[in-house]
């Protein structure tokens, strides 16, 4: 997976959350505190996104474009179609 890709939810899945940067990085030093509820969206199947960037420390997280918006998401959970 790299910039540019273009992707959609793996078979099998049906939505998973997308983290706004505020609230990846609190996951990043163990937090469970969530700040806001505008800080997570729901990537649903049939969802396309666009990937801005592979996350260079945590190789199982991605940046994408979704919904005139950036969030980050897990690469297990996306599949590249473009």
């Amino acid at each position: 997976m790299k910039s540019g890709d273009i992707v959609t939810l793996k078979s099998g899945r049906v939505v998973v959350q997308l983290l706004s940067d505020s609230t990846e990085n609190l996951t990043e030093v163990k937090s469970t505190f969530i700040s806001d509820v505008n800080d997570i969206t729901s990537f649903r199947r049939g969802d396309v996104a666009t990937v801005v960037e592979v996350n260079p420390r945590n190789m199982a997280r991605v940046k994408v474009i979704y919904r005139s918006g950036m969030w980050w998401g897990n690469v297990s959970d996306l599949l590249v179609i473009d």
